[in-house]
């Protein structure tokens, strides 16, 4: 029997990492799907059930400044098994918490060990063909966005008919059925650059990257505002859709999550953009491109198609930015990707963590009107950063 081609292999391994990736990430999202049922069920107010979606993501960026570093010292295979192992078991152990302290918790814990993806995206830029590394990165920050949204779809149709407690066990079963096809996907081992480091020095010259990296730094800044943004809009999403304005129901709320998944699928296009054009030129394009799509958002939200269109060129902008930054951010740190890896996604996460809490506040004060305004002022500062980054990258 023929051996399969190279390109062809590399080509099936990037889609099981896709996959797995999408799997583990959905799992951080599945509170914003669920937040009405959650504060039914567990006698609250939303807004007080929207903490889970904080918690969730306050836990994924603890996670990754804890748990990335170590893929510097074990192999990817070994380290993301053992995750999906936890992550399954913290499902498992959040569906059946009695009251909403437990379930905050419950979901920290989960945002914690989910960071499946960023162990992934260093792992396959290693493993990436010569040239391939802005399209890996791009593909696999794609799988996120299908992941995100993808588990929105899913959970918001079940949810009704199943309790949101079956739909966490769900979600726990198919985290367990992934771990063979990662562990296939992954059988060739990694160049380790932290063997003989000890856990503290690891984590010491990770925070230290961002202060000696100046590509780290910039993009950092860029993405905390920017998927601020993006986490503020869509955590108030079915609160949004499910109000008075026009009175959907949870599972059609959570159909229009199809629109972040068109996003998440035209994003490994842009690719091919940063790899032709350059990191921080495509940063900056989506940049203006996701600003436009705010704007849009605080004058149409009351007008479901122009809503919808304004939604998805604002995700897909900043899913291109992202993509761009963090293959920027791990090509300027070759000694160091999944470090460097790290302080990036824990930028993006923290900024998403506080996007989660705005969100509802600014929603609570003045619909998603105000949202929309809140999101704006949000975008102009992440355009500020990029015009300092543009400046610093000229220079050098």
């Amino acid at each position: 029997m023929p051996s399969i081609p190279a390109h062809r292999r590399w080509t099936i391994q990037l889609v099981v990492l896709c996959a797995v990736a999408t799997v583990a990430v959905s799992t951080i999202y599945l509170p914003q799907a669920m937040l009405t049922n959650i504060a039914r069920d567990l006698g609250v107010a939303p807004s007080v059930a929207s903490f889970v979606a904080t918690a969730v993501q306050v836990g994924y960026a603890a996670g990754i400044f804890l748990l990335v570093p170590l893929s510097d010292r074990i192999q990817p295979r070994r380290q993301i098994t053992v995750q999906l192992v936890l992550l399954a078991v913290a499902l498992l152990a959040t569906s059946i918490l009695p009251d909403i302290v437990g379930v905050i918790i419950g979901f920290l814990v989960v945002g914690i060990v989910a960071n499946i993806a960023q162990l992934t995206i260093p792992a396959a830029n290693r493993l990436a063909p010569e040239g391939r590394s802005g399209a890996t990165t791009t593909a696999l920050v794609g799988s996120l966005l299908i992941g995100i949204f993808g588990g929105r779809v899913v959970a918001s149709l079940l949810v009704d008919a199943l309790g949101w407690r079956l739909v966490v066990v769900v979600f726990a079963a198919l985290v367990l059925l992934a771990i063979p096809f990662l562990r296939r996907a992954l059988r060739t081992d990694v160049a380790l650059s932290g063997l003989g480091k000890s856990y503290g020095s690891l984590l010491l010259s990770t925070i230290k990257l961002t202060t000696q990296s100046a590509p780290l730094l910039y993009s950092v800044g860029m993405n905390f505002f920017a998927f601020a943004t993006f986490n503020s809009l869509w955590t108030v999403m079915v609160l949004h859709l499910t109000g008075p304005q026009f009175g959907w129901s949870v599972a059609q709320a959570g159909l229009f999550g199809l629109v972040g998944l068109a996003a998440g699928a035209a994003t490994p296009f842009a690719g091919r953009f940063v790899d032709r054009f350059g990191a921080v030129k495509v940063a900056g394009v989506s940049l203006a491109v996701m600003l436009a799509g705010v704007v849009s958002v605080a004058i149409d939200a009351n007008q479901i198609i122009l809503f919808g269109i304004s939604m998805f060129v604002l995700t897909l902008a900043n899913q291109t930015g992202q993509s761009a930054n963090q293959n920027r951010v791990m090509r300027a740190n070759l000694q160091a990707p999944a470090q460097a890896n790290t302080m990036f996604m824990v930028g993006v996460f923290l900024g998403g963590s506080l996007g989660a809490l705005l969100g509802p506040v600014a929603f609570g004060l003045g619909g998603m009107t105000l949202v929309g305004v809140q999101a704006i002022v949000l975008v102009a500062i992440s355009l500020l950063v990029w015009v300092l980054a543009a400046r610093a990258a000229r220079r050098a």
